[in-house]
């Protein structure tokens, strides 16, 4: 069973690329089904990828739901 602890020290190489993402988008795109979701994306060229992070937004907040690699924007 993972535990919290265990993913956290998975992304925490990425926290600043996170944090970078989300200051400095390429791209904010909607997601169609719910308004309070946003896809952040941002190109890594050491990655040769995008950063997309997927934020939704409750009561003025935004709360990170989950952040990877993709190949292209959507």
């Amino acid at each position: 069973m993972e535990t919290s602890q265990s993913r956290a020290s998975e992304v925490a190489p990425y926290l600043e690329d996170i944090k970078d993402t989300l200051e400095n988008p390429l791209k904010i795109a909607n997601y169609e089904y719910d308004e309070s979701i946003k896809y952040y994306y941002k190109y890594f060229k050491e990655a040769s990828r995008y950063l997309l992070v997927i934020v939704k937004y409750l009561n003025n907040h935004g709360f990170i739901i989950t952040a990877y690699f993709v190949r292209n924007i959507k």
